[in-house]
């Protein structure tokens, strides 16, 4: 055989494979997902196959379980004052790590990302025996700080993103025109970074409400939707976590949504300029 038709061969065969493997990582991501939406409707206790008849009985006693509705209520109010916080402080701290030259600056940007990679468990026990130390009783506050501790860093990462590609002739321009450095903020820089700032709380909020570890640790008497999941789950997967895991997915797929409009809108104002 000759070196050309290996050739042909293996480019034929490359050309099969790497689709092969984008359509078998899609399928490892989202069959799990298919069915437990799935299932969800499955008008049968025990989440099986074959499927038994199409139900909304489990979404029914979503409606009225308080104890969840409870749980649900504690996690947005966290992840509303996190990502209040979070974001704050993440914007606030991009401008010094993207715009300032100053010794160890390196060393100060990696302290920043450093609870990006630290397990969260070893986070929460470190933020228990912190709590205990000062004498702070667990309740919402020491869960929303905990939650600013681990999601304030890719708030960081998403405003620092943005603040690299700004344009900083906008800014000179603004004060060559007359402007103070109050309203070029505030006219200038803020409307051009806000999609990266609406990205950051997006994402923040996301990753509090999904927050279980760190949680579990500094929560004290007060849970939180994942909490309630998991306290279901000791006992086997009940046809209500399939359910409350549906709508909560369906909260998240609206997340993205507004991001991406987000986004575009974004690229469209970028674009007519």
């Amino acid at each position: 055989m000759s070196a050309a038709v290996l050739t042909r061969a293996r480019r034929r065969l490359g050309r099969l494979l790497i689709p092969l493997c984008g359509v078998l990582g899609f399928a490892f991501l989202y069959i799990p997902i298919f069915f437990l939406v799935l299932f969800s409707f499955n008008d049968h206790i025990i989440p099986s196959l074959p499927f038994r008849g199409f139900t909304l009985q489990w979404y029914r006693e979503l409606s009225y379980d308080f104890v969840m509705h409870d749980a649900l209520y504690n996690s947005l109010f966290i992840a509303f004052w996190t990502t209040l916080i979070s974001t704050t402080l993440g914007t606030l701290a991009a401008f010094p790590l993207v715009r300032r030259s100053y010794r160890l600056k390196g060393a100060s940007q990696l302290l920043v990302l450093l609870p990006m990679i630290i397990p969260h468990f070893l986070m929460g026990v470190a933020l228990l025996i912190f709590f205990s130390f000062v004498g702070v009783p667990l309740s919402r506050m020491t869960i929303i700080l905990g939650h600013v501790v681990f999601t304030m860093p890719f708030a960081i990462m998403v405003v620092s993103t943005r603040l690299h590609g700004f344009d900083r002739t906008l800014e000179l321009a603004a004060a060559d025109l007359g402007a103070n450095p109050r309203r070029t903020f505030f006219h200038i820089v803020l409307p051009i970074i806000m999609p990266g700032i609406a990205g950051a709380a997006l994402l923040v909020f996301a990753l509090s409400m999904d927050e279980f570890l760190i949680t579990y640790f500094v929560s004290g008497q007060k849970g939180t939707i994942t909490m309630y999941i998991w306290s279901l789950l000791k006992d086997g997967i009940a046809p209500r976590v399939n359910a409350l895991a549906s709508v909560l997915l369906l909260a998240s797929f609206v997340l993205l949504l507004i991001g991406n409009w987000l986004s575009s809108r974004t690229s469209a104002v970028e674009t007519r300029r």
